[in-house]
């Protein structure tokens, strides 16, 4: 059984009104999302902690200037596998395909997030984590 650590967090009173609708919705309580929710987290963000090879999917949403976004993905075309733009309720989206080192994803990721009206979340295909134990450096 995983060791378990207690600690404190504020939330704004809107979103925790939020959490305690869904544990009850969900039928479960607000320890089990908040732990869900930190897992998932640390899932997209893994590539900025440990240096592996990763692939995943980049999607970009919002009102960006699309030149400049475009420019950037082809900065780091040795990790793009695919790009595809549409728009979705006259939002702008980007899925971008990507594969190769983990500092050169995250180094992508904050420069697509520094770029204007982006907002950019990436999904990773798997988890350093699972691969790490598996004694394997992929992820």
């Amino acid at each position: 059984m995983t060791r378990r650590r207690r600690f404190g967090v504020s939330l704004p009173s809107t979103i925790a009104g939020e959490l305690d609708a869904l544990a009850a919705r969900l039928r479960t309580d607000r320890s089990r999302l908040v732990e869900h929710a930190v897992a998932s987290f640390l899932n997209e963000y893994r590539h900025y902690l440990h240096d592996h090879e990763c692939s995943g999917v980049m999607i970009i949403l919002g009102s960006f200037d699309r030149g400049e976004v475009a420019s950037l993905l082809d900065k780091y075309k040795d990790i793009v596998v695919s790009t595809t733009h549409v728009h979705v309720n006259e939002v702008c989206t980007e899925i971008v395909v990507v594969q190769g080192p983990s500092g050169r994803i995250a180094e992508m990721h904050t420069r697509l997030s520094s770029v204007k009206g982006c907002n950019v979340r990436y999904i990773p295909f798997s988890t350093v984590h699972s691969s790490m134990e598996a004694g394997t450096k992929t992820g």
